[in-house]
C-alpha cells in the first residue's frame, strides 16, 4: 500500500479523549497500559520468593502480558494504516484485524481491572463492547429493547400465525 498524505491524519490518529469503541484505539493507548501492567505484575513477582513456582508464574505472566501488548501495538499500527490509506469496511482480513483489536484490548483491560483500585489505574482501561457506533446500533437493534427482554418481534401481527 503506497503511503500518501491524508488531510487530518494527526487528528485521526490521536487517541480518543473518551475511549468508547475499539475502532478508536490507537498505538499510543497501549504504552501507558503496558507500563502500568508491567509495574503491577513486577510488584507481584518481586513479592514471591526467588526460585519458587509462584515467582516463575508471576514473571511468566508479566512476559506474556508484555508480548500481548507488543502484539496489540503492532496490530494498531496496521489499523492506523487502514484508517488513513485503506477501507476499514472492506471484508476479510481488515475485519479480522478490526476484531482482533477489540479482543486484544479487552484481555489487557480485563487484566488491568484487577488493579482498578491502584492510584495509577486509568478509567479508560476497560473492556470495550463495540467496534464502532454502527456496530453498537446494529447489536442493540438486534437485542431489542428492555420491554421484550431482547426477543425480537416482527411488527406484522400475522407473522406468527
Amino acid at each position: 500500500m503506497a503511503h500518501r498524505a491524508t488531510p487530518g491524519r494527526d487528528r485521526l490518529l490521536a487517541p480518543a479523549g473518551i475511549l468508547e469503541f475499539s475502532d478508536d484505539l490507537r498505538s499510543a493507548d497501549v504504552g501507558p497500559l503496558q507500563d502500568f501492567l508491567a509495574a503491577r505484575l513486577g510488584e507481584i513477582a518481586r513479592a514471591q520468593p526467588e526460585g519458587t513456582d509462584a515467582r516463575w508464574a508471576a514473571e511468566h505472566l508479566a512476559h506474556t502480558i508484555a508480548a500481548a501488548c507488543r502484539d496489540l501495538d503492532d496490530a494498531l499500527v496496521s489499523w492506523e494504516i487502514e484508517l488513513t490509506e485503506g477501507d476499514i469496511h472492506r471484508p476479510g482480513l481488515v475485519q479480522d484485524l478490526r476484531q482482533s483489536l477489540a479482543a486484544g484490548w479487552n484481555r489487557l483491560a480485563g487484566t488491568a481491572q484487577r488493579f482498578a483500585g491502584h492510584p495509577d489505574h486509568l478509567a479508560r482501561w476497560r473492556p470495550l463492547r463495540y467496534l464502532s457506533i454502527g456496530h453498537a446500533e446494529f447489536v442493540e437493534q438486534g437485542l431489542g429493547d428492555e420491554t421484550d427482554a431482547g426477543i425480537l418481534h416482527c411488527a406484522d401481527p400475522d407473522h406468527d400465525g
